[in-house]
């Protein structure tokens, strides 16, 4: 029997992102064989992708990933000012080192709102668009502009990358193009 998937406050489905994959793999942090591994990006000062480790789900959750490479997967330095100074602590060791991060085209970015991060909610192109409640459009027309129509959401072309607000129905997104 597999164990249930760790919650992520700022990236509330990771699987959904493709961030997280069903893969049954051992995990580099805790040496468990595990049916989900993390796939994207991180930070720390020894290359384990390069050397074929891998990192469980849960270890990202526990914070054990972060502690054993000084691991780090969402930068609190791409935050607002605001939200750095009203977010607390914990907080930012959360978004920092309890997060599962998101692949980007270019450089990923964390976006908040109301003083605090957002929850992430993925890659936007064209077919997705359509399927979005209005707040996400509007979020999602402000930074495509004139590009909306050739938005992809497979890594391959102009991309948007969306958040909600964990405050309010606002969301906000970026533009990323190749």
């Amino acid at each position: 029997m597999s164990q249930p998937l760790p919650t992520f406050r700022y990236h509330p489905d990771p699987v959904g992102t493709g961030n997280i994959v069903a893969r049954e793999m051992e995990c580099g942090v805790c040496g468990k064989v595990r049916d989900h591994a993390y796939i994207g990006p991180y930070a720390c000062p020894e290359p384990h992708f390069e050397n074929g480790d891998v990192i469980c789900p849960w270890c990202i959750a526990d914070g054990s990933a972060a502690a054993a490479w000084k691991a780090s997967f969402a930068a609190p330095e791409y935050l607002s000012d605001l939200a750095r100074a009203t977010m607390t602590a914990d907080a930012l060791a959360e978004l920092e080192q309890r997060t599962p991060s998101f692949l980007c085209i270019q450089q990923d970015r964390w976006l908040d709102h109301h003083g605090e991060a957002c929850a992430y909610l993925g890659e936007v192109g064209a077919p997705e668009y359509a399927d979005l409640p209005e707040p996400a459009q509007q979020a999602v027309r402000e930074v495509a502009g004139d590009n909306l129509a050739d938005l992809r959401a497979d890594g391959d072309g102009p991309t948007v990358y969306l958040f909600a607000c964990l405050h309010c129905p606002d969301h906000v997104a970026f533009y990323a193009g190749p």
